[in-house]
This record gives C-alpha cells, sequence and structure tokens, in this order.
C-alpha cells in the first residue's frame, strides 16, 4: 500500500466496486427507511380514527412499525458512514466524483458526526450514558425542539435524524455522486 493520496491512474476493479455498492447500499437503506417511515407515520394518523385502547393488535402493529422505522434509519446511518469513508478515497481514484463530492457538505458534516454519535451512543462510556467525546453536541435544539443524536423528526414534510442531519438533502447529494459514478466504467484487470 502506498502513502499518500490515491492517484487517478491506479484504481483498481475493487476500488470501482466499492464505490458503486455502498452508494447504492445507502440510497437502499434511505429508500427504506423513507419507506418505513411513511408507514408509521399513516398508521400514527390511522390510529386516531380508532379507538384502541382495547385493541392490543393496533398497538402491536405500531410497535413494529417503529422498530422498523428505527432499525431502517440506523442502517441508513451506517451504510452513509461507510460510505463517507469510500468517498474520501474514491475522490482521488475517480476524480469525475470530486465535483458533486466536494458540494456534499451536509453529507460530509452532519452525516459523519451523526454516524458517530450513533455508534458511540450506547454502552456505559457511551453518549447516553453521559460520555461520549462530543457530550454538548448530542443533543441539539433547533427551532424550539430539542432532540438528541438517535432520534427522528419529522418536520416540514422531511426526515431528521438526531435534529441535525436531514435525510433527504443527504439523499440529494448522494444521488449526485451515483449519477456521476454510474459513468465511470469499471477498470480491467483481477485487482
Amino acid at each position: 500500500m502506498s502513502n499518500g493520496s490515491p492517484q487517478p491512474q491506479n484504481p483498481t476493479w475493487w476500488d470501482h466496486h466499492e464505490l458503486t455498492f455502498w452508494l447504492w447500499a445507502a440510497l437502499n437503506n434511505a429508500d427504506r427507511y423513507f419507506s418505513s417511515s411513511n408507514a408509521f407515520q399513516a398508521a400514527i394518523a390511522d390510529m386516531f380514527n380508532k379507538d384502541i385502547s382495547t385493541r392490543s393488535d393496533v398497538r402491536t402493529n405500531l410497535d413494529d412499525l417503529k422498530k422498523q422505522t428505527t432499525l431502517a434509519g440506523y442502517n441508513f446511518v451506517t451504510a452513509m458512514g461507510v460510505l463517507i469513508r469510500v468517498l474520501e478515497r474514491s475522490q482521488y481514484l475517480f476524480p469525475s466524483i470530486q465535483p458533486p463530492y466536494s458540494r456534499a457538505n451536509h453529507l460530509q458534516k452532519e452525516g459523519k458526526q451523526i454516524r458517530n454519535m450513533i455508534e458511540h451512543a450506547y454502552g456505559k462510556d457511551g453518549y447516553l450514558s453521559g460520555g461520549g467525546h462530543h457530550k454538548d453536541k448530542f443533543v441539539r435544539q433547533e427551532a424550539g425542539i430539542t432532540a438528541d443524536a438517535t432520534s427522528t423528526i419529522i418536520k416540514d414534510g422531511v426526515h431528521w435524524l438526531g435534529n441535525r442531519l436531514c435525510v433527504e438533502k443527504v439523499v440529494d447529494e448522494i444521488r449526485a455522486i451515483h449519477e456521476e459514478a454510474d459513468k465511470i466504467e469499471a477498470p480491467k484487470g483481477d485487482d
């Protein structure tokens, strides 16, 4: 392995695969997250039309949908976290993705921060236990709404993870990179 930044003259088939796979994975997980969230929101809206106090099946369905949404959000965040690392390297190997990557400010700043906080939220020294490297940033207040990094908020029709990462905005940034990556031919060879 060489020191310094990778160069565009030496990308491998595997480098290309990693770039395209993690772009796909992040977008795929975002779609699953939106789908789960929309189903959960619809079930909540429907709940107000029913007397659920005696309907354990409705409560069980809501609990299940909430779990699915939480898991889908986590899967999106972790795939996005890997994608950020892949993009940091890939921008040098595949220069055509560099312009949309450099414009992906929300992904780079908030994406990395939310991923780290979610990954380090749990355990005896995690954020939820009062630990963590950036304790003062774990809870964020914006527009009168306070939430920790593990929370999902829907405001103005968009999803905010941890009251800091707008999932729709990040998806737009990833799609722009994906459009460029789709134009790149995979390098030949066994690497």
